[in-house]
Protein backbone atom coordinates (compact mmCIF):
# COMPACT_ATOMS: atom_id res chain seq x y z
CA UNK A 1 0.00 0.00 0.00
CA UNK A 2 2.51 2.21 0.80
CA UNK A 3 4.06 2.06 -2.63
CA UNK A 4 1.16 2.58 -4.79
CA UNK A 5 0.68 5.47 -2.60
CA UNK A 6 3.79 7.19 -2.62
CA UNK A 7 3.81 7.39 -6.71
CA UNK A 8 0.42 9.57 -6.45
CA UNK A 9 1.86 11.66 -4.18
CA UNK A 10 4.71 12.34 -6.12
CA UNK A 11 2.98 13.03 -9.21
CA UNK A 12 0.84 15.48 -7.35
CA UNK A 13 3.35 17.53 -6.04
CA UNK A 14 4.61 17.71 -9.70
CA UNK A 15 1.43 18.88 -10.44
CA UNK A 16 1.41 21.69 -8.18
CA UNK A 17 5.05 22.50 -9.35
CA UNK A 18 4.38 23.27 -12.35
CA UNK A 19 1.00 24.97 -12.38
CA UNK A 20 1.61 27.54 -9.63
CA UNK A 21 3.69 30.65 -10.64
CA UNK A 22 6.94 31.17 -10.26
CA UNK A 23 8.28 34.20 -8.16
CA UNK A 24 9.86 36.86 -9.39
CA UNK A 25 13.71 37.19 -9.13
CA UNK A 26 15.04 40.32 -8.25
CA UNK A 27 16.69 41.58 -11.43
CA UNK A 28 20.40 42.91 -11.01
CA UNK A 29 19.45 46.16 -12.43
CA UNK A 30 17.87 47.30 -8.70
CA UNK A 31 20.90 46.60 -7.23
CA UNK A 32 22.47 49.06 -9.51
CA UNK A 33 19.58 51.21 -9.22
CA UNK A 34 19.33 51.47 -5.32
CA UNK A 35 23.56 52.52 -5.83
CA UNK A 36 22.71 55.05 -7.92
CA UNK A 37 20.30 56.42 -5.44
CA UNK A 38 22.52 56.57 -2.57
CA UNK A 39 25.32 58.10 -4.57
CA UNK A 40 22.94 60.63 -6.02
CA UNK A 41 22.34 61.66 -2.25
CA UNK A 42 25.30 61.82 -1.28
CA UNK A 43 26.52 63.87 -3.44
CA UNK A 44 23.22 66.46 -2.98
CA UNK A 45 24.45 66.31 0.85
CA UNK A 46 28.51 67.05 0.14
CA UNK A 47 27.59 69.69 -2.13
CA UNK A 48 25.52 71.36 0.72
CA UNK A 49 27.85 70.72 3.11
CA UNK A 50 30.88 71.41 1.49
CA UNK A 51 29.52 74.78 0.03
CA UNK A 52 28.29 75.70 3.97
CA UNK A 53 31.51 74.87 5.93
CA UNK A 54 34.04 74.30 3.17
CA UNK A 55 35.70 71.33 3.03
CA UNK A 56 37.88 71.26 6.45
CA UNK A 57 34.61 71.77 8.45
CA UNK A 58 32.34 69.64 6.75
CA UNK A 59 33.01 65.77 8.28
CA UNK A 60 31.89 62.66 6.19
CA UNK A 61 30.08 61.83 9.10
CA UNK A 62 27.67 64.70 8.93
CA UNK A 63 27.10 64.37 5.00
CA UNK A 64 26.25 60.47 5.58
CA UNK A 65 23.68 61.67 8.13
CA UNK A 66 22.48 64.20 6.29
CA UNK A 67 22.13 61.76 3.11
CA UNK A 68 20.32 59.33 5.45
CA UNK A 69 23.23 56.76 4.42
CA UNK A 70 25.54 54.55 6.41
CA UNK A 71 29.03 55.67 6.71
CA UNK A 72 30.67 52.91 5.34
CA UNK A 73 28.85 54.09 1.93
CA UNK A 74 30.43 57.02 1.72
CA UNK A 75 33.75 55.02 2.07
CA UNK A 76 32.22 52.32 -0.74
CA UNK A 77 31.21 55.06 -3.31
CA UNK A 78 33.93 57.54 -3.39
CA UNK A 79 36.46 55.74 -1.12
CA UNK A 80 36.82 58.85 1.56
CA UNK A 81 36.30 63.05 1.80
CA UNK A 82 38.80 63.62 -0.80
CA UNK A 83 36.55 61.14 -3.43
CA UNK A 84 33.69 62.68 -2.56
CA UNK A 85 34.73 66.52 -2.61
CA UNK A 86 36.33 65.54 -6.22
CA UNK A 87 32.69 63.72 -7.25
CA UNK A 88 30.85 66.92 -6.68
CA UNK A 89 32.88 69.37 -8.38
CA UNK A 90 32.48 66.73 -11.39
CA UNK A 91 28.84 66.13 -11.01
CA UNK A 92 28.28 69.99 -10.66
CA UNK A 93 30.39 70.68 -13.74
CA UNK A 94 28.59 68.18 -16.11
CA UNK A 95 25.67 69.45 -17.68
CA UNK A 96 28.09 72.50 -18.76
CA UNK A 97 30.87 70.30 -19.82
CA UNK A 98 28.00 67.93 -22.09
CA UNK A 99 27.16 71.72 -23.44
CA UNK A 100 30.78 72.24 -23.86
CA UNK A 101 31.71 68.98 -25.91
CA UNK A 102 30.15 69.59 -29.44
CA UNK A 103 31.12 73.04 -29.58
CA UNK A 104 34.55 72.90 -28.63
CA UNK A 105 35.19 69.64 -31.11
CA UNK A 106 33.98 71.87 -34.15
CA UNK A 107 36.18 74.70 -32.97
CA UNK A 108 39.08 72.78 -32.86
CA UNK A 109 38.66 71.58 -36.42
CA UNK A 110 38.17 74.55 -37.68
CA UNK A 111 41.19 75.84 -35.96
CA UNK A 112 43.44 73.77 -38.09
CA UNK A 113 43.05 75.75 -40.48
CA UNK A 114 45.84 78.67 -41.34
CA UNK A 115 43.74 81.33 -43.47
CA UNK A 116 40.78 82.02 -41.16
CA UNK A 117 40.07 85.54 -40.93
CA UNK A 118 38.76 87.90 -38.37
CA UNK A 119 35.55 87.70 -38.60
CA UNK A 120 35.69 83.50 -39.10
CA UNK A 121 37.74 83.85 -35.87
CA UNK A 122 34.89 85.97 -33.77
CA UNK A 123 32.43 83.69 -34.85
CA UNK A 124 34.40 80.37 -33.56
CA UNK A 125 34.86 82.23 -30.12
CA UNK A 126 30.78 83.12 -29.73
CA UNK A 127 30.34 79.60 -30.93
CA UNK A 128 32.74 78.20 -27.31
CA UNK A 129 31.07 80.73 -25.21
CA UNK A 130 27.82 80.60 -25.68
CA UNK A 131 26.85 77.13 -24.64
CA UNK A 132 29.26 78.26 -21.40
CA UNK A 133 26.90 81.19 -20.85
CA UNK A 134 23.81 78.98 -21.65
CA UNK A 135 24.99 76.16 -18.57
CA UNK A 136 25.81 78.72 -16.06
CA UNK A 137 22.29 80.89 -16.57
CA UNK A 138 19.83 77.62 -16.16
CA UNK A 139 18.47 77.38 -13.32
CA UNK A 140 20.64 75.35 -10.39
CA UNK A 141 20.81 75.29 -6.54
CA UNK A 142 22.33 77.81 -4.73
CA UNK A 143 24.60 75.75 -3.16
CA UNK A 144 26.38 75.27 -6.59
CA UNK A 145 27.56 78.46 -6.63
CA UNK A 146 28.61 78.41 -3.28
CA UNK A 147 30.49 75.14 -3.53
CA UNK A 148 31.93 76.93 -7.03
CA UNK A 149 32.99 79.96 -4.62
CA UNK A 150 34.56 77.35 -2.02
CA UNK A 151 36.11 75.42 -4.36
CA UNK A 152 38.11 78.40 -5.82
CA UNK A 153 39.21 79.82 -2.56
CA UNK A 154 40.51 76.03 -1.18
CA UNK A 155 41.88 75.28 -4.31
CA UNK A 156 41.62 71.58 -3.36
CA UNK A 157 40.85 68.83 -5.41
CA UNK A 158 37.94 70.18 -6.34
CA UNK A 159 39.31 72.76 -7.83
CA UNK A 160 41.52 71.20 -9.64
CA UNK A 161 38.49 68.85 -11.10
CA UNK A 162 36.75 72.17 -11.96
CA UNK A 163 39.65 73.41 -14.05
CA UNK A 164 40.02 70.01 -15.72
CA UNK A 165 36.74 69.88 -17.10
CA UNK A 166 35.36 73.15 -17.67
CA UNK A 167 38.48 75.84 -17.48
CA UNK A 168 41.09 73.93 -19.21
CA UNK A 169 38.60 72.65 -21.82
CA UNK A 170 37.08 76.30 -22.42
CA UNK A 171 40.58 78.54 -21.68
CA UNK A 172 42.39 76.47 -24.54
CA UNK A 173 40.62 77.15 -27.47
CA UNK A 174 39.07 80.46 -26.27
CA UNK A 175 43.21 81.68 -25.86
CA UNK A 176 44.17 80.18 -28.97
CA UNK A 177 41.53 81.80 -30.78
CA UNK A 178 42.16 85.60 -29.18
CA UNK A 179 45.97 85.28 -29.66
CA UNK A 180 44.84 84.77 -33.93
CA UNK A 181 42.78 87.70 -33.49
CA UNK A 182 45.32 89.60 -31.90
CA UNK A 183 48.23 88.51 -34.01
CA UNK A 184 50.03 87.40 -31.21
CA UNK A 185 51.14 84.08 -29.19
CA UNK A 186 49.02 82.21 -27.62
CA UNK A 187 51.12 81.84 -24.59
CA UNK A 188 51.71 85.29 -24.65
CA UNK A 189 50.78 86.99 -21.05
CA UNK A 190 48.08 89.52 -22.74
CA UNK A 191 46.34 86.67 -24.54
CA UNK A 192 46.26 84.43 -21.71
CA UNK A 193 44.80 87.16 -19.75
CA UNK A 194 42.19 88.42 -21.80
CA UNK A 195 40.97 84.64 -22.27
CA UNK A 196 40.70 84.42 -18.27
CA UNK A 197 39.07 87.70 -17.96
CA UNK A 198 36.91 86.88 -20.84
CA UNK A 199 35.85 83.41 -19.11
CA UNK A 200 35.35 85.13 -15.63
CA UNK A 201 33.00 87.35 -17.05
CA UNK A 202 30.81 84.36 -18.11
CA UNK A 203 30.98 82.88 -14.75
CA UNK A 204 29.71 86.35 -12.85
CA UNK A 205 26.51 85.03 -14.34
CA UNK A 206 26.06 82.43 -12.21
CA UNK A 207 27.25 84.34 -8.97
CA UNK A 208 24.73 87.27 -10.29
CA UNK A 209 21.80 85.04 -11.61
CA UNK A 210 19.43 86.48 -8.83
CA UNK A 211 20.44 90.00 -8.91
CA UNK A 212 20.26 90.03 -12.74
CA UNK A 213 17.18 88.22 -12.80
CA UNK A 214 15.14 90.76 -9.99
CA UNK A 215 16.80 93.88 -11.59
CA UNK A 216 15.26 92.47 -15.37
CA UNK A 217 12.13 91.82 -13.78
CA UNK A 218 12.37 88.39 -15.61
CA UNK A 219 11.04 84.63 -13.90
CA UNK A 220 14.69 82.79 -15.57
CA UNK A 221 16.79 82.81 -18.43
CA UNK A 222 14.41 81.19 -21.50
CA UNK A 223 13.78 81.73 -24.72
CA UNK A 224 14.31 85.22 -25.87
CA UNK A 225 15.20 86.61 -22.57
CA UNK A 226 18.33 83.89 -23.21
CA UNK A 227 18.77 85.36 -26.60
CA UNK A 228 18.91 88.70 -24.88
CA UNK A 229 21.40 87.89 -22.62
CA UNK A 230 23.58 85.89 -24.85
CA UNK A 231 23.86 88.94 -27.22
CA UNK A 232 24.17 91.64 -24.85
CA UNK A 233 27.40 89.72 -23.19
CA UNK A 234 28.66 89.07 -26.75
CA UNK A 235 28.92 92.29 -27.36
CA UNK A 236 31.25 93.04 -25.03
CA UNK A 237 33.29 90.51 -25.70
CA UNK A 238 33.94 91.26 -29.13
CA UNK A 239 34.11 94.93 -28.45
CA UNK A 240 37.12 94.08 -26.11
CA UNK A 241 38.40 92.99 -29.11
CA UNK A 242 38.02 95.35 -31.17
CA UNK A 243 35.47 94.04 -33.31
Amino acid sequence: MRNRNAAPRKSRASAHETSSPRRPRHRTGGGYARGAHTRRRLLDAGIELFAELGYERASTRAIARRAGVSLPSLQYYFGGKEGLHRACAEYITEDVRSRLRPATERVRLALGRDDLRRGELLQLLRAVVEPFLEGLATERPESWALFFARAQGEQGVAFDAIFQQIGGGLLTPVTEIIGRILARPSASPEVAIRAVVIVGQLTLVRRARPIMLRALGWPDFGGERLRTLKDVVWQGIAASLGG
